[in-house]
């Protein structure tokens, strides 16, 4: 009997977990699971390719799904069993949103995918060249740098979207410091792309070339001395203010080639050609064996140039100074205006005024006395007078014409009257009359003239 029981609940048992399987796989209700992180791949690329377009944002794009289905159908599922695409085909450049595509097994339902839409950035597909630079894993000890270098390719053409290309400044390729050896050695080092911050560039674009070859040597580095020869003048209306030329350059290569150099010589440096402030490149020839030191590579002659301002002042004839005469004489001058030109760099031109110049005549080496009354005096140089530091500066005319006459004999005091009687007058000798080419009311002038020339002094 206890047998019979126990062949029972066995029996009962098993018929329990047949229809929990049964009921569990065929008749149980419908369940959701998330699969997530199925690539979404780009379909077309070549039909965009075909008219200049490629997809600027071109990353690694995914899609997360909610799907339904029976247990057993859903349980293993994974994201390798969907694909995800966008099709690109006869789309316009510009921001674009495309539908997310997504295929799976056909026993299990779709309930959701996300993201649905995908925006993208399609613009022009452009090739440039981008120049290869090579740099170093470790500083190198002073006086010592690499040289003779030579690579292959010297640039790199760089394709894909417009906007990733523009964000590429170089092509780095890295060499190890401790590998270079002081014979020239070569080297070949992948190339990376590197924005202006000198970080790389992580978008989908494609190189000409991966690799670089390199072949360079370490050289030694000494200074020697040079010079530099200045030929002509500046053009009439520039000045030159200022020259720094340097007396020595850094030069590099083997010690053996180092040791025989002497004084270099620069081509000479012509300044009738130079009409702005400038760095004039200096051409120095170099033995073989011997190239510029990489900080002397640019050496240049700095040359200041400044333009040359002008200004005019125009002074009446009593503003003219007479100077030196000798005592008992006045001097006017018996011609019309003067004009001075001055000519300068432009600060100090700029700034200066008609009181800075000062016209004079110097009559300390005329004697009135061996003239006489009948001689005329010849026509006298003009002078100017300046602190400032002009360049150039002209009168017109060069020589003035002047009268010198005696100075009027004191006036005399009219006698008292005498008591009881009339006052006696006496009369005053004629007053000196100005010389016959004197113009009318030159006396005037010249009075003015005179005393201002002794005021002046």
């Amino acid at each position: 009997m206890l047998k019979s029981n126990t062949l029972n609940k066995i029996i009962a048992v098993a018929v329990a977990l047949t229809l929990w399987a049964y009921v569990i796989t065929n008749e149980s209700p419908m369940q959701t699971k998330v699969v997530r992180g199925i690539p979404v791949q780009f379909g077309n690329l070549d039909a965009l390719a075909a008219v200049n377009l490629t997809v600027a944002n071109d990353i690694a794009y995914s899609v997360d799904l909610t799907v339904e289905g029976k247990r057993a159908d859903i349980s293993k599922l994974t994201a390798e069993d969907f694909s995800a695409s966008v099709d690109l085909a006869g789309r316009q450049q510009g921001e674009r949103s495309f539908t997310v595509n997504v295929n799976g097994p056909g026993n299990v339902s779709i309930l959701e995918k996300r993201p649905s839409r995908l925006t993208l950035f399609v613009e022009d597909m452009v090739s440039v060249s981008k120049p290869v630079r090579i740099e170093y894993t470790e500083t190198f000890p002073e006086n010592r740098e690499p040289g003779f270098i030579s690579m292959f390719p010297e640039s790199i053409e760089v394709t894909g979207a417009k906007s990733q290309v523009d964000g590429v400044e170089y092509v780095r390729v890295l060499l190890d410091s401790g590998a270079l050896e002081n014979a020239q050695k070569s080297f070949i080092a992948a190339a990376e792309l590197v924005d202006r911050e000198g970080a790389p560039v992580e978008a989908p674009l494609h190189l000409s070339h991966a690799n670089v070859e390199v072949r360079v040597m370490l050289c030694s580095v000494r200074e020697a001395p040079l010079a530099v020869e200045i030929v002509g003048e500046a053009p009439s209306n520039l000045e030159v203010t200022d020259i720094k030329i340097p007396s020595s350059m850094r030069i590099k290569g083997s010690e053996l080639a180092l040791a025989q150099v002497g004084t270099l010589t620069a081509a000479p440096i012509d300044i009738s050609k130079i009409d702005v402030t400038s760095n004039v490149p200096l051409r120095v020839d170099l033995p073989a064996g011997v190239e510029p030191a990489d900080d002397s590579k640019n050496i240049s002659v700095a040359i200041t140039i400044k333009g040359i301002e002008t200004k005019e002042f125009r002074y009446a004839s009593n503003e003219v100074s007479v100077e030196g005469l000798a005592e008992g004489y006045r001097a006017y001058v018996t011609d019309g205006d003067i004009a001075v030109s001055v000519s300068g760099t432009e600060s100090v031109v700029k700034d200066l005024k008609r009181e800075d110049v000062k016209p004079y005549v110097d009559l300390s080496e005329i004697d009135p006395f061996v003239l006489g009354p009948e001689l005329p005096l010849a026509p006298q140089p003009v002078r100017l007078r300046y602190e400032k530091a002009l360049r150039k500066a002209e009168v017109q005319p060069e020589f003035l014409n002047l009268n010198i006459v005696p100075n009027p004999p004191p006036a005399e005091q009219t006698p008292e009257a005498q008591p009881g009687g009339e006052p006696t007058t006496e009369t005053p000798p004629p007053e000196q009359t100005a010389p016959n080419d004197a113009e009318p009311g030159a006396g005037d002038d010249a009075a003015g003239a005179g005393a201002g020339a002794q005021d002046g002094g």
